[in-house]
């Protein structure tokens, strides 16, 4: 991190902030945090890395017409979005229409799969 600081311009706690907010990309080695060189010279060039970080369940209420927000759960960046989810990976019920949704570290959508009225789409 000291290094990725000197890089920026920027004092670590500036390069953590960076990382805790999903700005940065950066991994662990340990109790280390690792950040590769190409990636902090990007940073500094004034790219910004999008990746996944939350996979948000939403269920279709009928009388309201709506989706809804039933669960939101973080996921690690490297997480792939399955091309189907069963009710048990959503804690869903049979009957109700549900879209998962999994957004990048900006809040963005990245992905969507819908499960209709408790089957597979």
């Amino acid at each position: 991190m000291t290094e990725a600081a000197d890089v920026l311009g920027r004092n670590r706690s500036y390069v953590h902030q960076l990382i805790t907010e999903g700005k940065l990309p950066a991994g662990n080695a340990g109790t280390t945090v690792v950040l590769a060189e190409a990636t902090v010279l990007r940073y500094k060039a004034g790219e910004r890395f999008s990746f996944p970080t939350m996979l948000v369940v939403h269920v279709y209420d009928d009388a309201a017409d709506s989706w809804t927000e039933a669960s939101r759960t973080a996921v690690a960046p490297d997480y792939a979005m399955p091309e189907a989810f069963g009710l048990e990976d959503i804690a869903g019920v049979e009957g109700r229409s549900y879209r998962v949704e999994l957004l990048d570290n900006q809040g963005k959508s990245i992905g969507m799969v819908t499960v209709e009225k408790g089957h597979e789409e």
